[in-house]
């Protein structure tokens, strides 16, 4: 097995960033009704998780609203 550490991608906070923005503005662009809404601050929650566990503020990256929403979680 060849083994080569030069083909190894280091993942940085802002690649990392960019992949939790893309994949929460792909979720936005999917909404479909109001039903969904628990189902929103799930994934919410989900993209916030990973995004703090790599040091990567979620704030950066979610909608003000979804902000409050999981502020208001905490209560």
């Amino acid at each position: 097995m060849n083994n080569n550490v030069s083909d190894i991608k280091p993942w940085f906070r802002e690649d990392i960033a960019r992949t939790l923005m893309s994949i929460y503005f792909a979720s936005q662009a999917s909404r479909h009704s109001s039903d969904s809404q628990d189902y929103e601050t799930g994934f919410a929650v989900a993209l916030s998780s990973v995004a703090l566990a790599v040091g990567v503020n979620p704030e950066t990256f979610l909608s003000p609203e979804d902000i409050q929403r999981l502020r208001s979680l905490k209560q």
